[in-house]
């Protein structure tokens, strides 16, 4: 006869899963609120009080932020993982929480060129992993699902500031769908998966130095190379700073005011250098809006340069579809609907096919940045 099992009951995971990301939604808002609100205050509004940003506030900014990341990491806690890893989601103590939403501000704060997605990430993995144990889901698959679902709310947050504002939505998209012009859907892809893919091999090859722990001489290093590519950037376009600082997701909607070539090519260049710096070099944050900001932008040379061809938030869309998959690695069932998706958010149901387009492009170009990474750490 069989034993009866006298373990303690774990409780369905359902309930903790709607509680996590309700509540991950709400906190992760706040959270992105915090961060922008650091951002607007560093980087636009200090900023305005002068006629040009001056060297020494873009380099001692964004040397703070080096040296605040290296002691958050070295002596409050390193749980949070490197940007070139993409989002990852696994359970976190409010204690190691700290450590990581630390390093992801001071990173954010200081300029350097990443996203606020893993912040909101971290943030409902904590509220996941206190719901899951406050509820009395004790196995360890249905505390991933609570954690998930924590992390999931947390993300959403993102999305509503720009849907409520339909800032999400880019003006200026056709109202039919232009078979004819699909060709140059190409060449947005191209441009725009090459300058990511680029700048994840450039980092790629800095996170090998760099090595597992926090590396101060490379986090300050790459600090002033991406206070200096802003500071070139701003010098021979007359733009502000922050077009090459921060992620840039903000300034998406205004790119379509630029008019310059040679601006766009700059901003492209350096931004992608910054980037590239800021992925590998040990700062914290996520890896997909800097890289959005970057295909945009290469959406938006293709329209200049062909004034007969595609609308510029046609251009963009593709830009952006093309740069989130070449950030990520992603099965092709997932990259054609992603590129579905994201044409119909950004843009409308006719730039779907153009989206699709970029999306095939940026999928079939190999991630070489990825194997460098994987042999390293093979070896």
């Amino acid at each position: 006869m069989t034993s009866p099992d006298t373990s303690t009951p774990t409780r369905r995971p359902l309930p903790a899963m709607l509680v996590a990301g309700l509540i991950g939604l709400a906190l992760g808002y706040v959270v992105l609120e915090i961060v922008n609100a650091g951002i607007a205050f560093i980087w636009e509004q200090v900023p305005s009080t002068w006629d040009t940003t001056p060297a020494w506030y873009v380099i001692g900014i964004v040397l703070i932020a080096a040296v605040l990341v290296y002691v958050i990491r070295r002596y409050v806690g390193d749980t949070g993982h490197s940007p070139m890893g993409g989002i990852k989601i696994s359970p976190l103590t409010p204690k190691e929480y700290v450590g990581a939403i630390l390093a992801i501000l001071a990173s954010l704060w200081g300029g350097i060129v990443l996203g606020p997605e893993v912040a909101l990430v971290a943030t409902g993995s904590v509220v996941g992993g206190l719901a899951a144990k406050v509820m009395g889901v004790r196995d360890a698959a249905g505390t991933k699902k609570v954690v998930g679902f924590g992390a999931l709310g947390a993300i959403l947050a993102l999305f509503v500031g720009p849907i409520l504002s339909g800032s999400m939505t880019l003006g200026g998209a056709p109202t039919a769908i232009e078979v004819d012009q699909l060709a140059w859907a190409i060449l947005v892809a191209l441009i725009a998966t090459v300058a990511v893919t680029l700048a994840r091999l450039v980092a790629s090859l800095i996170a090998r130095a760099a090595g597992e722990g926090p590396h101060l001489i490379i986090l300050i290093a790459s600090a002033v190379v991406v206070g200096v590519a802003a500071l070139l950037m701003s010098a021979w376009t007359g733009l502000p700073v922050i077009y090459v600082t921060t992620s840039g997701e903000e300034l998406i909607t205004d790119l379509p005011k630029l008019t310059s070539i040679s601006s766009v090519v700059a901003i492209i260049a350096l931004k992608s250098i910054a980037y590239a710096v800021s992925l590998g070099s040990g700062f914290r944050g996520g890896p997909f809006f800097p890289a959005m900001f970057i295909g945009a932008a290469s959406g938006l040379l293709v329209a200049l340069l062909l004034p007969d061809g595609p609308s510029v938030a046609a251009a963009i869309v593709v830009g952006v579809v093309a740069s989130v998959i070449a950030t990520a690695p992603m099965k092709w069932p997932i990259a054609i609907g992603l590129g579905i998706v994201l044409g119909f958010l950004i843009g409308t149901w006719t730039l779907v096919p153009a989206a699709l387009v970029g999306a095939i492009v940026a999928r079939a170009i190999p991630r070489l940045g990825d194997r460098i990474t994987i042999s390293a750490h093979a070896g």
